[in-house]
């Protein structure tokens, strides 16, 4: 079955309530003050079944100026608007701001319904129809079919349910897979339920059961039950109106605005990139850093304009500017925003969100521009791309479509055409996708620096791996830096081994005159035999720091040509060698040896041998029984 939302718009009193009321059966007004005025004040809800199996969601929503706020708080996620214009009024101040809001969000499909024609004369009711249609021109809504109805008699209703049919079959479904986005219009608290959020899901979908956060604010819940329409459901997805049971949130916590998401989807964001058409009608030049109203999806919000590359704006230009909002809010790219004066209150301009702002521009960076421009106009191919140009990490494509604002499909595509110019990681089985130019950029640093580093500290096995994302990828996830890691070796830039990155063929030891002084400290000590020296005397006979006698000695022992066997006591390696025989003889001999026979035979004094003969214990060459060393 397939969902969709209509929404009202029009005047005050031009008949939305009752046009809601005689095509559904549902009366929209919740409010006594609504119930008493004759007006809608808040938004207001139905459920509308078409002749085809289709079911839709009707908004309501007001229509004095009064109350506007209000409905651009309904009016952002629908699929198509019925603009309502009563024959014995015609076209109204407000019937003129409602349409400029439905030509900046680009709603998807429009009906002009004449309402109250039971009022009129069909002559009156075709001059009207003339004054609509000249209103219309140069708008989304121009050459709409108006539909001449009136709630009252009933006529015309009919043919109008048949008309939103047909045009709704014809809308491309949202986008009903993946993370889910649902901003908030209504929040309240049922007995025995605890708080309820209502809203249209603008993408993906939502389960009962799954986990959910509320942004901004990062409240987080797991839905309890979900309704559409009224009826229980187990699942809900674009398109729909949706009411979701979150029991363990308090309704004071949550404001009309905020967005329930899927985890780790969106985040809040208080500068966005924008595309900006200044309507005509607006009284006098946009400025420089100029106070405004946002609204986006369900909120408003206050923030300054940024213009880039100029210092006003005249009206009836379009233009690439930022918004610098006072408070976060969630956006995706693609979608459209309305700007209204601050005071007083009344729509200058809107358009589509290009993308999150990642940092504020320049007033005059030509770049800036350019990428917007890329980011308006572009191909799939050239969204996909800017998107991985623009990438601080590794990408799955889930991400990249977030950011590009494509489907899946349409990024799995763009990124089969790119070729060459995007770089594949894979690991554990997953897929990561950054652009060629920034993966060569970053493999260049990574070799520079890595060269330098076995060049500075050429007896070590290379960086540790830690240090090295710390480095190059500090901000980076483990699953990303694994990914990006298996990339590199891959393509031969680096390689790998235990907790170390060092560069194909790097072999860590001494050269030049450390070579030579390496040389000459293990001939003393294989001299030395079985009585070495102090290590830090060795480093002044061979004029050697304490930095670089730490390197050496490490050097020394990782390569096995010096063994540790007791705090400060280095023996060379084949010295260690032949004591073991000598221990192995004496034990074949006699089955056991003491402290005195092995210092006797190994010809060393006490301060060497009661180390060393431990040091055989730790290896498991020898176990000490009494006084005695057996055969472990």
């Amino acid at each position: 079955m397939s969902y969709y939302i209509i929404g009202t718009a029009g005047h005050v009193d031009h008949g939305k309530t009752q046009l809601i009321k005689a095509l559904t059966g549902e009366e929209t007004d919740r409010l006594k003050e609504e119930k008493e005025r004759g007006i809608s004040i808040e938004l207001g809800f139905a459920s509308l079944n078409l002749p085809s199996g289709a079911r839709a969601g009707v908004v309501d929503v007001p229509g004095h100026e009064k109350f506007v706020r209000q409905m651009l708080a309904g009016i952002g996620g629908i699929d198509l608007v019925l603009l309502v214009i009563a024959a014995d009024e015609g076209v109204m101040p407000q019937t003129r701001e409602h349409l400029e809001i439905i030509d900046l969000l680009q709603i998807r499909k429009g009906i002009v319904v004449l309402s109250k024609i039971d009022l009129v004369e069909q002559d009156w009711c075709d001059l009207v129809k003339l004054e609509i249609e000249e209103t219309l021109q140069h708008t989304v809504l121009a050459g709409a079919e108006i539909v001449e109805v009136s709630a009252v008699t009933g006529q015309g209703i009919a043919r109008l349910v048949n008309l939103l049919d047909r045009e709704l079959a014809r809308l491309t479904p949202r986008e009903s897979i993946g993370s889910c986005r649902m901003p908030v219009d209504r929040v309240f608290s049922l007995p025995g339920f605890g708080t309820i959020v209502t809203g249209t899901v603008y993408h993906g979908s939502i389960k009962v059961g799954e986990p959910v956060v509320i942004e901004p604010g990062g409240l987080t819940s797991r839905v309890r039950s979900l309704q559409v329409h009224g009826s229980k459901v187990e699942a809900a997805a674009a398109g729909m109106r949706v009411a979701a049971n979150l029991p363990d949130l308090e309704v004071a916590d949550i404001q009309r605005g905020a967005t329930m998401l899927s985890p780790d989807y969106l985040a809040p964001v208080q500068t966005l990139d924008l595309s900006f058409r200044y309507l005509s009608s607006a009284a006098a030049p946009m400025q420089q850093r100029q106070r405004v109203r946002f609204h986006i999806g369900t909120k408003e919000v206050l923030g300054r304009v940024h213009l880039l590359g100029r210092e006003e704006l005249e009206p009836g230009s379009t233009a690439y500017m930022q918004i610098l909002l006072e408070e976060p809010v969630i956006a995706a790219r693609g979608d459209k925003f309305v700007v209204r004066r601050y005071s007083p209150a009344q729509t200058i301009g809107g358009g589509t969100v290009l993308d999150s702002g990642q940092r504020k521009y320049k007033r005059f960076d030509t770049d800036a521009v350019r990428r917007l421009a890329v980011k308006e106009k572009g191909t799939p191919e050239d969204l996909v791309y800017a998107a991985l140009q623009a990438a601080v990490q590794p990408m799955e494509a889930p991400e990249i479509a977030r950011i590009s604002g494509l489907n899946r499909g349409e990024v799995e595509g763009s990124l089969a055409l790119l070729g060459d110019k995007a770089a594949l990681a894979r690991s554990e089985g997953q897929d990561y996708w950054l652009s060629r130019a920034r993966a060569d950029h970053w493999t260049k640093g990574v070799r520079e620096t890595l060269a330098a580093f076995q060049a500075k500290y050429p007896l070590r096995q290379g960086l540790p791996k830690e240090e090295f994302k710390s480095k190059f990828f500090s901000g980076w996830s483990a699953k990303h830096f694994s990914a990006f890691l298996i990339y590199l070796q891959d393509t031969g830039s680096l390689s790998l081994s235990g907790n170390f990155v060092f560069l194909p063929g790097y072999q860590p030891g001494p050269q030049g005159q450390l070579r030579h002084t390496t040389d000459a400290v293990l001939v003393e000590y294989a001299r030395a035999g079985l009585t070495p020296p102090d290590w830090s005397a060795a480093l002044q006979r061979h004029q050697l720091d304490a930095a670089g006698g730490e390197e050496l000695l490490q050097f020394l022992l990782r390569q096995g040509s010096l063994i540790k066997v007791a705090p400060n006591l280095y023996f060379e390696a084949n010295v260690i060698k032949t004591a073991r025989e000598a221990v192995l003889e004496l034990l074949a001999a006699r089955g056991e040896f003491s402290a005195s026979e092995a210092k006797e035979r190994l010809n060393t004094s006490r301060k060497y041998l009661i180390p060393l003969l431990e040091y055989f214990d730790s290896q498991k060459l020898t176990r000490r029984l009494n006084d005695k060393r057996v055969k472990f």
